[in-house]
C-alpha cells in the first residue's frame, strides 16, 4: 500500500466536489479511489449502464449492456456516486476498456472479509493478465529468479497484440535459456495417473523421464533430434559443447547447436529441423551471413 501514500493526496474532499485523487470513500482493501486503474479478478454477472448520449446509429452499435464483466477486464474508476435512499454505501462507477460504451458500479467499501474482486491494475502479474487482451506489453524480469520457466515465459510474451518490450536485467541472449526443457515447469510434474513416474535428477532438480531429452553425457536438450546427434558423438568419443556461445561478426551472441573440437578446430553443427519453415529458413540465412 505504500504507493497510496505516495501518489495520491493524502487530503480528503468531499464526492461532490471530488475531481481529484483523495477522497474518503475507498472501495476494497487496496483502498481504489477515484481516477484509479483496476482490473475485475472475476466472471461476474453484474447490472450495466449504458452512453447512449455517445452512440450513433450509422454505427450500429448496441445501446444494450452486456451486464457481464469478465475476469482480467481493465479499467478506470471515472466517477463516484454518493448514497442515496434506499442505497447502503456509496458508489464507484467504473468503465472497463472491453465495454467504453457501458460503465457498471460496485458499492464502496473496505472488507477484509468480502469478496475483493477489483484491484489495482497499474502493474500486473503475468497471471492476472491473461484474461486481458493490451496492445502494447512491458514485460519486466529480474535475475536471478527462481520464478521464470518456459511456460511462465510463453505466457508472459503472448500476452500483448502489437508490441512487446522487456526489460531485463542481463543479456539478452541469456533469456534463450528459459527455452529448453531443463527449465520447464511441466517436466518437473509428476502426475502420471496409470503408473508411477520415472524420476530423474539433473542438476539437482527432479523431472519426469518421459518429459525430457537426455543425452548418454547427461545433459538436456530440445529434442529427440539432438539427442541422436549428441550420442552419436559421444559414441565416436568426439569432442563437442551443446548450444556454446559464439560471438558474431556483427556483435551479435548466438549459440550452435553443437560445436565440435577437432585438432584444435572448431566445428558448428546446425540440424536445421524446420528449415523447410519460411520463417525459420530466412532467420537461417540471416545467421549464415553474420559468420
Amino acid at each position: 500500500m505504500w504507493t497510496l501514500s505516495k501518489y495520491r493526496s493524502s487530503k480528503c474532499v468531499k464526492l461532490n466536489t471530488c475531481q481529484r485523487r483523495g477522497t474518503d470513500k475507498l472501495l476494497s482493501t487496496e483502498g481504489i479511489v477515484y481516477g484509479d486503474k483496476v482490473i475485475n479478478i472475476r466472471n461476474q454477472n453484474k447490472e450495466g449502464f449504458s452512453y447512449d448520449k455517445y452512440l450513433d446509429e450509422r454505427y450500429n452499435i448496441s445501446t444494450v449492456s452486456a451486464n457481464y464483466v469478465a475476469n482480467g477486464e481493465v479499467g478506470i474508476v471515472e466517477k463516484l456516486w454518493e448514497k442515496k435512499k434506499g442505497h447502503s454505501a456509496d458508489q464507484h462507477q467504473i468503465r472497463f476498456n472491453s465495454q467504453p460504451l457501458h460503465a457498471y458500479r460496485w458499492y464502496s467499501t473496505v472488507s477484509e472479509e468480502g469478496n475483493n474482486d477489483l484491484e489495482l491494475a497499474y502493474a500486473l502479474t503475468i497471471h492476472k493478465a491473461q484474461g486481458s487482451e493490451f496492445d502494447t506489453v512491458i514485460l519486466v524480469l529480474n535475475e536471478p529468479s527462481r520464478m521464470i520457466s518456459r511456460e511462465l515465459l510463453y505466457t508472459a510474451l503472448t500476452r500483448q497484440r502489437e508490441r512487446i518490450v522487456i526489460l531485463y536485467n542481463d543479456e539478452a541472449y541469456k533469456l534463450k535459456k528459459y527455452s529448453t526443457v531443463e527449465y520447464s515447469d511441466i517436466a518437473k510434474r509428476f502426475t502420471c495417473l496409470f503408473s508411477a513416474p520415472q524420476i530423474v535428477k539433473h542438476n539437482n532438480q527432479l523431472y519426469e523421464y518421459n518429459l525430457i531429452h537426455k543425452t548418454k553425457r547427461g545433459e538436456m536438450v530440445r529434442s529427440k533430434s539432438e539427442v541422436i546427434i549428441a550420442d552419436a558423438l559421444f559414441n565416436a568419443e568426439i569432442a563437442y559443447s551443446y548450444e556454446g556461445e559464439l560471438k558474431l561478426s556483427n556483435g551479435a551472441t548466438t549459440h550452435p547447436d553443437f560445436t565440435i573440437h577437432i585438432g584444435g578446430n572448431s566445428f558448428y553443427w546446425e540440424h536445421l529441423e524446420m528449415l523447410q519453415k519460411e520463417d525459420y529458413h530466412r532467420k537461417w540465412d540471416i545467421k549464415k551471413k553474420t559468420l
